[in-house]
């Protein structure tokens, strides 16, 4: 029996712009483990706030946009990071 299996991405990464451009291997897989923590985190469907690396700021509020949720990014919230908070979903 054969079984035919289609995979696709569950999330767009939003990387196509060059943005990882000059970044590390290291340092994108640090960027990699953040976009985990926060699409997990977003999944619970709870209000939360986290920290960030500047680079993935534009990219979790497009997650938090694609899954109607409340979003708001604070870049100066600590130095080299940036503060998402994620609220509720949108009716």
């Amino acid at each position: 029996m054969k079984y035919r299996q289609t995979f696709e991405l569950a999330e767009p990464f939003d990387i196509d712009d060059g943005s990882l451009k000059g970044i590390t291997p290291e340092y994108a897989f640090a960027l990699g483990v953040e976009w985990q923590i926060f699409r997990q985190r977003l999944d619970r469907e709870e209000p939360f706030t986290i920290y960030c690396l500047p680079e993935n700021a534009s990219r979790f509020v497009k997650m938090a946009e694609r899954h109607n949720r409340f979003v708001e990014d604070r870049p100066n919230a600590a130095q080299g990071w940036t503060q998402i908070y994620v609220g509720d979903r949108l009716v």
